[in-house]
């Protein structure tokens, strides 16, 4: 069995100083740093993680709460969480904003985490429920400004872009498939606001006949796509092109659209938010609002890592950018 003292004895350094920087404890210079995790990796060496909670009084235990397991968007994200947190000893559970809230939090605090990842603005958690962790010592990263650390993606350049685009290319009826109810105070609202602003610039009015609202957050999947595309469809006026939510709305809005017997981007243009993978792999290729996931993750757990060991919190903003593809084109002469 590969101990720390063989990782030591080939890394040229002291086992203090493989501990720092397993442990992320101490400053420890790159080089060295360096050494000790190509030491680590050529002797496949795996940290005994109850002694060193015992010894620490830390679980080496993180979590990852999300609204939607099947969207590959979170997996992205939790991917990239999961790099860090291996590279630094911890585990990484996912725990899922559906469903009990009281029973999720009773088992987030029975794991007794180090540190927790709420990858949305909807927290399922009351005031005093957060408060509760926070007192446990558990460090919060989230989507929000309310508490702990503060993570989140900034979509307004890359809106304005897609709107600026569209406008470009003739269109004027833009419309938009918000996945939310329309009283919800949510990211979705946000990006809505920005839709709203961003029509305003390229001096067209915003018209609720174009906006389909539904239940976000829980509802923007690809049937709530499909189911509001569908709406949009029956109204009477017709939008030339549309954006969602996310892109697996987009992707249920392909499928109304075509039962519709209308044509993409012929008839109408569809730009999708998030490029999960799938996007560019379907047919049309997906035009959408790409956001860096897997780094959102790293960031999610370094941010952790550093109010566990500093007791800092800080705030990281990370920037869309538009991805054009097929699914995006002229307006149609109507």
């Amino acid at each position: 069995m590969v101990t720390k003292a063989d990782v030591a004895k080939r890394a040229g350094v002291s086992t203090a100083t493989v501990s720092h920087v397993l442990n992320n404890s101490k400053y420890v210079s790159p080089q060295l740093m360096q050494r000790v995790q190509e030491a680590v990796e050529a002797l496949n060496y795996r940290p005994n993680i109850i002694a060193r909670s015992l010894a620490t009084k830390k679980s080496k235990h993180v979590g990852i709460l999300v609204n939607d397991i099947t969207n590959p968007y979170y997996a992205e994200i939790a991917h990239g969480m999961e790099e860090v947190a291996h590279k630094n000893g911890y585990l990484l559970s996912f725990f899922f904003s559906e469903g009990n809230s009281e029973e999720q939090f009773r088992s987030i605090l029975q794991r007794s985490l180090d540190g927790l990842f709420f990858v949305t603005v909807n927290v399922p958690f009351s005031d005093s429920q957060i408060r509760t962790l926070c007192d446990t010592g558990v460090a919060i990263v989230n989507g929000s400004d309310t508490f702990g650390s503060h993570i989140w993606f900034d979509y307004t350049s890359a809106l304005e872009s897609a709107i600026r685009y569209l406008y470009d290319l003739g269109h004027r009826r833009i419309g938009y498939l918000s996945g939310q109810n329309a009283n919800f105070n949510s990211l979705g609202e946000q990006r809505l606001q920005i839709y709203q602003k961003a029509l305003l610039k390229q001096g067209l009015d915003f018209d609720e006949q174009l906006v389909v609202y539904g239940r976000y957050p829980y509802h923007t999947t690809c049937e709530a796509g499909y189911n509001a595309m569908d709406r949009l469809l029956s109204r009477n006026v017709r939008p030339t092109a549309v954006l969602t939510t996310n892109d697996l709305m987009a992707f249920g809005a392909f499928k109304a659209i075509k039962e519709a017997q209308l044509t993409i981007p012929g008839d109408i243009s569809v730009i999708g938010c998030d490029d999960i993978f799938l996007a560019e792999y379907i047919t049309p290729g997906l035009t959408t609002l790409r956001v860096p996931k897997k780094e959102m993750g790293r960031q999610a757990m370094q941010l952790i890592l550093s109010e566990l060991n500093a007791g800092e919190n800080s705030a990281i903003k990370l920037s869309a950018s538009l991805v054009i593809r097929e699914s995006t084109g002229s307006a149609p002469r109507i």
